[in-house]
């Protein structure tokens, strides 16, 4: 009985996955970034809506044909594709990968600046031939994740660790957007404005690599923020933590080089990289200081 019960449930939503309606979508472009990411840009399927936070379910018949596997969505609602970036950890992921890599050609020292390496898909004039190159990607979706609900804080706190900052991109991207178009709305007072106002973003890894496929939201988010909505914070755990003097020399080489031309030596981008792991009680302290009276959500 205690089994007969969750494989039930199990079985009976898987069953429902399968016969559930799937859309199939056209490969914009994919990218390939150090620290085995992968990046999906695709066509977005008339009437499919969706919130910052939700997920999808991604099928490759090329591969499987009944394996059906969970990615957050990384693009914003306003956006007119669909987004989702892949950490190859497994199987299926690593075949995908493998499998885009044909189609993508390395970017040039002249295109690109530093020395992180990417690979992205030739640009094809023509749709029906750049489809032919790639393999065919079937979706499902969009479904609920409890990020979703980030609209009813007045202040939000993100913490994302490596790639499990995916639904945080989403939910950025909305923030600006939302930003922007009330901007654009003559005659609308700051009160009547819905959602969050400020948001602190947190993001943590290990792994240098990790900063190449997250350096283009980095930039976006710092170009479009015009009213410094979001504060970022990135944090290196692979390096000591500053001030210890096994990593004096990198803390100094970073401060010159982000005071000479605003660029962290560390992530290629506009955001300062800070060492170790952060101290969560003085986050915790300054948030609350900062904004006595306001809901501030976590996630």
């Amino acid at each position: 009985m205690y089994l007969a019960v969750p494989l039930l449930a199990y079985a009976t939503e898987r069953t429902l996955i399968v016969y559930e309606h799937s859309h199939h979508v056209n490969i914009i472009k994919a990218v390939i970034y150090t620290g085995n990411v992968l990046a999906l840009y695709m066509s977005k399927p008339q009437g499919f809506k969706y919130k910052s936070g939700m997920y999808l379910f991604v099928k490759c018949p090329d591969i499987s044909t009944f394996e059906w596997h969970p990615f957050s969505i990384t693009s914003a609602p306003d956006d007119d594709y669909l987004s989702v970036h892949i950490r190859t950890l497994g199987d299926w992921t690593t075949e995908l990968k493998t499998r885009f890599e044909k189609a993508c050609e390395p970017q040039t020292a002249q295109s690109r600046k530093g020395s992180l390496v990417r690979m992205e898909t030739k640009a094809y004039p023509d749709i029906e031939q750049s489809q032919s190159e790639f393999p065919k990607i079937t979706i499902k979706g969009p479904y609920g994740a409890p990020a979703q609900n980030y609209k009813k804080y007045d202040i939000l706190l993100l913490i994302g660790l490596g790639i499990g900052a995916t639904p945080f991109i989403s939910i950025l991207k909305d923030l600006l957007n939302n930003e922007s178009q009330s901007n654009q709305q003559s005659g609308e007072s700051s009160s009547n404005k819905r959602g969050p106002h400020r948001a602190y973003f947190y993001w943590v890894t290990r792994e240098q690599g990790s900063f190449d496929w997250f350096k283009g939201v980095m930039d976006d988010i710092a170009e479009y923020d015009h009213n410094e909505m979001i504060e970022m914070h990135n944090y290196l755990t692979s390096v000591y933590e500053e001030g210890d003097a096994r990593s004096a020399l990198i803390a100094m080489v970073q401060s010159l080089q982000h005071a000479k031309n605003g660029v962290d030596v560390v992530s290629d981008s506009r955001i300062r990289t800070h060492f170790a792991r952060p101290n969560w009680k003085k986050v915790f302290s300054r948030l609350a200081a900062a904004h006595p009276s306001s809901r501030i959500g976590k996630t």
